[in-house]
């Protein structure tokens, strides 16, 4: 991402925590960067725009940094209790969830936010179910979604009495505790195997993808990632002719993702050469990612 479009986000993110989202203007955000007004536009096309890519870069930051958790070779267990740590690591450095450390949320007509939400509440709960048949596998199988539901509760409440009852609790005592506790349901729902509460007929808005949420979502998310590509190529330590070659190629591959009709062979062969330069191998991976997510 180029140092003005975190400029404005970093400017963006201060403003609605300061005024709230109603209160703050475009305006207020170009004059606290000391920027034109049409430059955000330009980058973000509206406020709704702005507040959006704000979510979706702080799922995508706590996406990021699971994703390095689990390159460490950790034990299973510790692995565990290292993602449950860093569940409060992030809610203390943004907030409780993901916009709730902004003092007045955007208007609940915005379908556009509305969505984004939705689909972001959706794949925290998809996480935390991951995490957990991990960590348990099959122990939790035919009870997956109460585990999680009893899991995601557990963070969320602590998270609160962290944030807003001010209680010094340290974060690695907190994650062995709910761990542990997840250890004493797991083992009760293996010794009682009790009917589960939220059935997959009961859970289908999780199970199943909401098509429209998830492309606008997925747009979200490969825009942010071809900025990151193309800010980091004129910092690359590589000729300035190689340079050019991977800009040139990084414009044909976004034309390419925003074309009628995207020709896959030739979106593979531009992200196989993006991804032959190590600094841009995690970006082009990610990217891999969504067109998996979109088949």
């Amino acid at each position: 991402m180029s140092l003005l479009k975190e400029k404005i986000l970093q400017s963006a993110i201060r403003s609605f925590a300061e005024k709230g989202y109603q209160a703050t203007s475009i305006q207020d955000i170009a004059d606290d960067c000391s920027i034109a007004k049409g430059s955000i536009y330009k980058y973000y096309g509206s406020k709704e725009g702005l507040y959006i890519r704000i979510l979706e870069k702080r799922q995508q930051d706590m996406i990021d940094a699971v994703e390095q958790i689990r390159k460490k070779g950790l034990s299973r267990r510790d692995t565990f209790l290292e993602e449950i740590a860093y569940q409060f690591d992030f809610f203390i450095e943004h907030g409780y969830y993901i916009s709730r450390d902004h003092n007045e949320l955007p208007p609940a007509n915005s379908d556009k936010i509305g969505t984004v939400i939705h689909q972001l509440q959706l794949n925290m709960f998809r996480y935390y179910q991951d995490i957990l048949l991990r960590h348990y596998g099959g122990s939790i199988a035919e009870w997956k979604w109460d585990a999680t539901a009893v899991f995601n509760g557990l963070i969320r409440e602590y998270t609160f009495h962290v944030l807003f009852g001010f209680k010094p609790l340290i974060q690695k005592e907190l994650a062995v505790f709910i761990a542990e506790r997840m250890d004493d349901l797991v083992l009760g729902l293996e010794q009682r195997a009790p009917r589960p509460l939220l059935t997959d007929e009961l859970m289908k808005e999780y199970s199943m993808v909401d098509l429209e949420a998830l492309i606008h979502t997925q747009e979200i998310r490969r825009t942010a990632l071809m900025d990151t590509i193309e800010s980091i190529i004129p910092d690359m330590s590589i000729t300035n002719s190689r340079k050019k070659d991977l800009s040139e190629v990084s414009a044909m591959l976004r034309e390419e993702f925003t074309a009628e009709r995207p020709r896959s062979f030739l979106i593979q062969a531009l992200l196989k050469d993006l991804s032959s330069e190590n600094e841009l191998t995690f970006y082009t991976n990610q990217l891999q990612q969504l067109l998996r997510e979109s088949n």
